[in-house]
């Protein structure tokens, strides 16, 4: 049995698809509505608690042999949800331990990132057998603008258009985080999780114009107009989220898709396939 925690993100439900077959999981989520569905995609089990409680951690650990960590995106308590989920799975004597950190979790001028590094730290020290997996930005993060980009031809960013990034897609994430926690020789390891070399969102707008038959262009967003729009968020998502917005404006974030390319033993998604199958995803739509 693999314990997923954060089992109702999208990280958790892509993984949960990609591994159902390989192996029974146990799908850990703090919101009660999201149980069917986990069970719907194939989670073994499904299980309603708080990252925060002691008790249903110590329950969930029993009978795991493995366990998959993500935290709740933006999350204020990483650090100490991190603490927890590595004490109960150090008490229940768990074989192999994955965490789902993030590309450069080093950067300190973005809290998240800092606070990643910091539950990398607890892991490194508590014995456990471990794998840390670093994805780069989300390819289907530019979902939240598809309908932009395919009607009016605009891929808006907050931060300079310019910026040279490294993205990967999430479904060869699940694979990848899969074919980890299920097979050899991945105890004790640290990998950054890209799929592509760094490029730009004016490069990326250029792959969007060839895929989709017309002009798309870049443009940055003013993070004065981008607040207007962040209503839903708590506080601390959205400045954490500013501050990686200006981080993002001078620096970008690039890395290597040769650990990927490695794990999964081909190339990982280009640009061009993700953005062919989310066409034909969305032609599918009734």
């Amino acid at each position: 049995m693999i314990l997923v925690t954060g089992a109702g993100g999208k990280t958790g439900r892509a993984f949960i698809q990609a591994a159902a077959k390989r192996e029974p999981l146990r799908g850990l989520s703090r919101r009660p509505e999201q149980i069917p569905e986990l069970k719907a995609l194939g989670a073994a089990q499904a299980i309603h608690a708080d990252l925060r409680d002691e008790a249903a951690l110590r329950t969930a650990m029993q009978g795991v042999r493995a366990v998959y960590h993500i935290c709740p995106n933006m999350s204020p308590d990483e650090l100490v949800i991190g603490k927890l989920v590595i004490g109960e799975a150090r008490a229940a004597r768990v074989g192999h331990f994955v965490y789902h950190s993030v590309l450069h979790p080093q950067i300190g001028k973005m809290p998240h990132h800092w606070q990643k590094l910091r539950v990398e730290e607890l892991l490194f020290e508590s014995g456990l057998p471990f794998t840390v997996l670093q994805p780069a930005p989300y390819m289907q993060n530019l979902l939240a603008g598809w309908q932009n980009i395919v009607e009016d031809g605009l891929l808006q960013v907050p931060y300079s258009v310019d910026s040279k990034f490294s993205f990967v897609d999430i479904e060869d994430v699940a694979e990848a985080v899969a074919l980890v926690l299920t097979g050899p020789g991945h105890v004790n390891a640290i990998y950054e999780l890209a799929g592509t070399l760094p490029v730009s969102h004016v490069e990326v707008a250029e792959i969007f114009s060839r895929r989709l038959n017309r002009d798309v262009r870049a443009e940055k967003e003013e993070i004065r107009d981008w607040r207007l729009r962040a209503t839903a968020m708590s506080e601390y998502a959205v400045e954490t989220l500013v501050r990686m917005f200006e981080y993002y404006d001078q620096w970008g974030l690039a890395g290597s898709p040769n650990a990927l390319k490695w794990i999964l033993k081909r190339e990982p998604a280009s640009f061009e396939k993700f953005i062919d199958r989310m066409l034909k995803e969305q032609d599918a739509i009734p």
